[in-house]
């Protein structure tokens, strides 16, 4: 392999922070936006924020991996 080669990621990663920015906003946040049912002891719609958040940290760290992922080595 040749060093200082890499993937490119940039298309996906725009669709994929669209497809998060549009979980976060109207009208599918309405549908998440409730108290009730409680998971993990939060209402749903801080669950449904912090499982978007999680979700991103995840796909950004697989984008990182796939995009550099010789693992250091030339």
């Amino acid at each position: 392999m040749a060093t200082g080669r890499t993937r490119n990621v940039t298309k996906p990663y725009i669709i994929f922070v669209v497809v998060l920015f549009l979980l976060m906003i109207f009208p599918f946040y309405g549908l998440a936006n409730r108290v009730f049912p409680l998971v993990l002891g939060l209402p749903f719609g801080l669950f449904w924020v912090v499982l978007l958040e999680v979700i991103a940290f995840v796909a950004l760290c697989c984008f990182y991996r796939y995009e550099y992922g010789n693992g250091g080595r030339s």
